[in-house]
């Protein structure tokens, strides 16, 4: 039987010839026409188009008629008709397919069905009748039907390289991101490396200096004390506060406390920076602070002046930020001027009620930067490169745990360091409010 018949023994009915009316000359079946069947790998090659388009999330508008057909190996030759006149009436759609359809993935029968090139369908059909001729020979059958396998495998392959080509370029701008960002940490950690030595060599030197002043106010305190114990043995009195070269006793004494305060401070500086410039655990593996703050009596308000009398009636270790409270309580006053007003007012209270209390200034190497001898009060001085701040987050980590340390400050980078260390806090108003 010949393979050759006229559109209406595939199928056709009255609509299609209703159809071929409507469409423009180029895209209207002749009468005697190409068998559906001549045209599987063109319309087996649209559906395929429609699902990689799909599953690459870039649809493409194409005839409804396909969609069933979508998830299906192969297409009955029952539905070849239905598909085919689908894709003659939509002229974009297979306009779109013409230009995609190359040799590799579409025969010559297929490509002239879809280029509807004028007189395509004898050409078509001329070489389905060559098709015919040739199906006489079983070998040769035999070789199409292996080559159609082998196309179908080729076109497997072809689509898994192409997969496979995405996903490497994926792969690839994933790990040039990964590249980069370790090297913006790794130039980061690096900054921080060489900030840390900066402070650990700034605090050595800042110790040093700090024990030379040790060292001289020790040594003069002994040449008084020498000079003293000599006077003495003449029968003359001898002064309760002798004096050497104008100074008491007790204020080369204050001056010696002082500078031992300020060095052991400084060494846990000097140590604290050290650790800095290793690597450390992270900050989700800190280890809590084994100080916990004293509790405030029920009904009081944390921020008020009962609060703040409360925790100096404690017998914890008081430390007050310096300038930060001398100028929230005297304002518009010198800078000497505030600070000899916050040690005045301080000294006082420590007179009162007996509070363990030091004050930290910034800058030692500040013109006037000094405080009276007291013997209530110590009194440090941050060296030079070294901020009061820094001295003040010290000595609350040096303090032993099982001491309670109360902060006086309204800085509130100091008020969140020394909280996580467990120790208590006061507003400077709080603080100035208790007499």
């Amino acid at each position: 039987m010949c393979l050759l018949s006229s559109w209406e023994s595939n199928g056709s009915s009255e609509q299609e010839a209703s159809d071929r009316r409507t469409l423009p000359q180029r895209y209207r079946s002749p009468v005697s026409t190409v068998e559906h069947r001549s045209l599987r790998p063109a319309i087996e090659f649209a559906v395929a188009i429609v699902r990689e388009a799909g599953k690459q999330r870039t649809p493409i508008d194409h005839p409804a008629e396909l969609d069933p057909f979508l998830k299906e190996r192969r297409i009955p030759n029952s539905a070849l008709g239905r598909l085919r006149r689908a894709i003659e009436t939509d002229a974009t759609f297979r306009s779109r397919l013409s230009a995609g359809a190359i040799p590799e993935l579409v025969d010559e029968i297929g490509r002239l069905w879809l280029a509807a090139e004028p007189g395509w369908a004898e050409r078509a059909m001329a070489l389905e009748q060559q098709a015919v001729d040739e199906a006489a020979d079983e070998t040769l059958r035999a070789q199409l039907q292996r080559a159609q396998r082998q196309r179908d495998a080729a076109e497997r392959a072809a689509v898994r390289l192409r997969a496979d080509a995405v996903a490497a370029r994926a792969e690839r701008d994933e790990a040039v991101a990964a590249r980069d960002a370790a090297l913006a940490a790794a130039d980061d950690a690096l900054r921080r490396i060489a900030a840390a030595d900066d402070d650990l060599r700034l605090a050595r030197r800042a110790e040093r200096h700090a024990r030379d002043r040790e060292r001289a106010a020790q040594d003069r305190l002994a040449a008084h004390e020498q000079r003293a114990a000599t006077t003495g043995t003449d029968g003359s009195a001898v002064s309760s506060t002798p004096t050497v070269l104008g100074v008491d006793a007790a204020s080369i004494a204050d001056v010696a406390d002082r500078v031992a305060a300020e060095v052991a401070a400084l060494r846990h500086l000097a140590h604290n920076a050290s650790h800095r410039s290793e690597p450390g655990p992270s900050a989700g593996n800190a280890a809590t602070p084994g100080r916990t703050p004293l509790p405030i009596p029920g009904g009081v308000i944390s921020t008020s002046a009962e609060a703040a009398e409360f925790l100096l009636r404690s017998g914890a270790l008081v430390v007050v930020d310096g300038y930060n409270v001398a100028k929230r309580g005297w304002p518009g006053v010198a800078l000497d001027e505030q600070r000899g007003a916050l040690l005045a007012r301080v000294e006082n209270l420590v007179s009162a009620r007996g509070v363990d209390l030091v004050v930290v200034f910034d800058g030692a190497d500040v013109v006037g930067a000094h405080a009276p001898a007291r013997r209530q009060v110590r009194v440090v001085f941050s060296p030079a490169g070294v901020t009061a701040d820094d001295i003040i987050r010290d000595i609350v980590d040096a303090t032993d745990d099982a001491r309670h340390v109360v902060v006086v400050t309204d800085d509130r980078e100091i008020i969140d360091d020394v909280r996580r260390a467990g120790a208590n806090t006061i507003a400077a108003n709080a603080f100035l409010a208790v007499r």
